[in-house]
């Protein structure tokens, strides 16, 4: 972490799906940067905690190059980037405080109202206000937003957004988002067997780091060179075409546009799910089930 000279209103977060709750807490350190005439600032751990200490197979729902790209959208001036190690992990809440009122000068700290920091999560709201008191800084909250769900209201969070994902509920999914959840990449040349079925498709491989969800066909829009496309996409390992893959691709055929767009990068953004994948007996009886589900669409 670099240090910062002017004085700044700062948040801090894993911040891995930028959702409308992440979004209002955003809002609101831009705005009161505004109205107090500092920079607004975002503190963005790296690689995500829950990586190294839970699970070092998690998969974030954003690369860091996609994460980027949506913090940047929000308005926040600088975005640093702090390494999450075991010397990071082992800092105490007061070590923490530290870092964040001395080393980047934050005024004020705006975060949500359960919040937690430092070893073993120990630190709270109620220090981070006496910490910040000692360096003339302030500290303010702001409750997590939540959606009526059926018969209860749902906090929105990146667990439940996750969740609506692998089960194939899109449209929720999105909701909470704020935007549609999406996976980016270049296109790259496959073994062209869509366009012997009428069905050239675009496809692009996702790092291994990339949460993805099931493998099946999904009703989307494909964003190439700022052009909105409806498009049909099937994530998966391609089994009618391929018996031994074990790399999943995401392949988009476009409704609407039918050239070849190698090297080109793409946006394709999951807006329904229509079938899990499956291995067909021919590529014919491929080809009648792409334009089922183009149908379907």
């Amino acid at each position: 972490m670099s240090k910062l000279v002017k004085s700044c209103v700062l948040t801090i977060g894993k911040f891995e799906g930028i959702h409308l709750g992440h979004q209002a807490l955003l809002a609101e350190v831009v705005q009161q940067a505004k109205l107090l005439g500092l920079l607004s600032a975002a503190v963005v751990f790296e690689p995500h905690p829950y990586i190294y200490l839970n699970d070092a197979l998690y998969k974030p729902m954003f690369t860091n190059k996609e994460r980027s790209y949506l913090l940047a959208n929000t308005g926040i001036e600088h975005i640093f980037y702090c390494q999450f190690d075991k010397n990071f992990a082992a800092l105490s809440p007061q070590d923490f405080c530290k870092k964040i009122f001395a080393e980047y000068n934050a005024k004020l700290v705006i975060v949500g109202e359960n919040y937690r920091f430092g070893k073993g999560r120990t630190g709270d709201v109620d220090l981070l206000r006496s910490e910040a008191s000692a360096y003339g800084a302030h500290v303010q909250t702001i409750s997590p937003l939540e959606r009526p769900f059926k018969d209860a209201a749902l906090e929105i969070s990146t667990s439940n957004i996750r969740k609506f994902i692998i089960e194939g509920n899109l449209a929720e999914a999105n909701w909470q988002l704020g935007f549609p959840f999406f996976i980016e990449g270049i296109v790259m040349q496959g073994k062209q067997l869509g366009r012997t079925i009428d069905f050239p498709t675009l496809n692009i491989y996702p790092p291994d780091e990339k949460f993805l969800p099931p493998d099946g066909v999904y009703a989307t829009n494909t964003i190439v060179n700022g052009i909105t496309y409806r498009s049909i996409t099937n994530i998966g390992l391609r089994p009618t075409v391929d018996n031994v893959s074990t790399i999943r691709t995401v392949e988009t055929h476009l409704l609407d546009l039918n050239t070849g767009l190698y090297g080109e990068h793409i946006k394709v953004e999951l807006l329904n799910f229509i079938r899990p994948e499956r291995k067909f007996n021919s590529m014919e009886e491929l080809k009648m089930q792409i334009a089922k589900d183009i149908l379907q669409i």
